[in-house]
């Protein structure tokens, strides 16, 4: 009796020290989450305060950056980080910020190295890693902390033949927000205890997340700022380009003129004036810089005086052009160059002598909107060429008397496209001259608009409009109707 009741106690006895140390192992745990959690709270609290301290203005991302890696190298007492972030179009990393030896992720062969060792960190920054590839791709792709104790196991990481860069081991956290992967951290060799550890990953897992948000707001409050410029210099080249159009529409007895410019999203290089010469005589142009946004206007602009101070010096629209075109050659580079129609209309008559610079056709079209006729003499662009050989350019002359209206246009309306790449074509844009010849001018303008906007819908205008009518209203001069194809269109060299 007396064994068992001695068996009993030892198991009570054993119970209770297992319990026991149960207990002390759940308290044990207990303080170290917390002191995972608390060192995890000072640290993303020293960050913060930190980032606040350096980063009172700007929205430059390079200090932001700095302070990222500096901190978590401390954090950690790491022997080297990087930290590598994507390019714009999120398809490859580089290295923005390399602290310490930073071992180079690729094959180096010790010759380059050893003789350079301080350019290793330019050597790292040089790099571009595609998103995917190796250790780093990887975890931009994963989204998920990588951590290695030890490098030697693990075929993953590089082992570079080179004393002082090889991986002992490494901690790698990806900077994610909304979804989105900005970058990777990297931490390298720890210095000090043991290798790094879960603890460690939590809490630069935890500095990351924070760091990943500032980057962010940094990149949106830059980004804000960027398109207010962009859109401030946009509506300015706006405004520009506005006063280059004419302030009004001249009138005359036997003539109606009308002119439309629809810009794209970008500013462009289209351009048409009306320029008088004298009181007979009046100098049409319309034109298109070979480019877009606020350089392109600029070319116009010059372009523009140029135009409006030779017409006036010559009745000959190519003498006026081989004028034109000589200042367009010295003043822009050899990639600029510019289409354009000008010609000179003698508003009593209703001839209409013109040269097609490498421009569209100026098409014609009878009251009774029978025919189309296409108007080719030949020409090259403005800016390409010599004096010598722009002097091939053609004139040409078209008697409104007979042919009553005639437009001179750029390729924005032909070319405009709906959301299957169709494009709007010369048929279209014919049919509609056709159709609306024998109303008014400004008539026929938002007549031949509306029908391209219809056509091209909800997708957005990729290149400027313009487009000028003239018409005659004085008598008619009986002719016969020119031969034409089966389209109805008649094409003149």
């Amino acid at each position: 009796m007396a064994w068992i009741l001695l068996a009993l106690l030892i198991v009570v006895l054993a119970g209770g020290g297992y319990l026991y140390w149960k207990k002390v192992q759940a308290e044990e745990k207990l303080r170290a989450d917390l002191w995972v959690l608390q060192r995890e709270e000072k640290a993303l609290f020293d960050f913060l305060n930190q980032f606040g301290q350096r980063m009172t203005s700007g929205t430059d991302t390079g200090p932001a950056m700095d302070l990222i890696v500096s901190f978590a190298q401390e954090a950690t007492t790491a022997d080297a980080a990087g930290l590598f972030v994507r390019d714009k179009g999120g398809r490859t990393l580089r290295a923005r910020v390399v602290s310490g030896l930073f071992p180079p992720f690729h094959e180096v062969t010790s010759d380059r190295l050893f003789s350079k060792r301080k350019y290793v960190a330019e050597m790292v920054k040089r790099e571009v890693i595609e998103v995917g590839e190796g250790v780093i791709g990887r975890v931009a792709v994963t989204g998920r902390p990588l951590l290695v104790a030890d490098a030697s196991k693990d075929e993953r990481i590089p082992k570079p033949d080179i004393s002082g860069l090889a991986v002992k081991d490494l901690l790698a956290v990806p900077l994610n927000v909304r979804d989105e992967n900005l970058g990777v951290l990297v931490l390298v060799n720890k210095r000090e205890g043991p290798p790094f550890n879960e603890a460690d990953e939590s809490l630069i897992t935890a500095v990351a997340r924070q760091a990943s948000v500032t980057l962010d707001l940094i990149r949106l409050h830059r980004d804000k700022q960027e398109r207010q410029r962009l859109e401030q210099e946009l509506e300015l080249a706006r405004t520009f380009q506005a006063l280059l159009l004419p302030r009004r529409t001249p009138s005359y007895p036997n003539i109606r003129l009308a002119g439309a410019y629809r810009p794209a999203l970008e500013i462009g290089g289209d351009y048409y004036d009306f320029i008088p010469i004298d009181d007979r005589y009046l100098g049409i142009a319309v034109g298109d810089v070979a480019g877009k946004g606020v350089p392109g206007a600029l070319i116009m602009a010059a372009v523009r005086a140029a135009l409006r101070a030779e017409a006036r010096l010559s009745l000959s629209p190519r003498e006026v052009l081989q004028r034109v075109n000589t200042v367009a050659r010295e003043d822009t580079k050899d990639s600029v160059f510019i289409t354009m129609t000008y010609g000179v209309l003698d508003t009593e008559t209703g001839r209409f002598r013109f040269c097609r610079a490498g421009h569209e056709p100026v098409i014609c079209c009878p009251g009774d909107g029978k025919g189309i006729v296409s108007y080719l003499p030949e020409g090259i662009a403005l800016g390409i060429v010599e004096g010598e050989t722009f002097g091939i350019t053609e004139e040409q002359e078209i008697d409104l008397s007979s042919e009553r209206t005639a437009i001179l246009y750029t390729d924005g309306i032909v070319e405009a496209m709906n959301a299957r790449s169709e494009e709007y074509g010369e048929m279209r844009f014919h049919r509609q001259v056709q159709q609306h010849a024998s109303g008014s001018p400004e008539e026929l303008l938002e007549a031949i608009l509306g029908d391209v906007g219809k056509f091209v819908r909800d997708r957005d205008q990729h290149d400027d409009i313009t487009i000028v009518v003239i018409n005659w209203t004085g008598e008619a001069k009986s002719q016969q109707a020119p031969q034409t194809d089966e389209t109805g269109v008649s094409t003149t060299a």
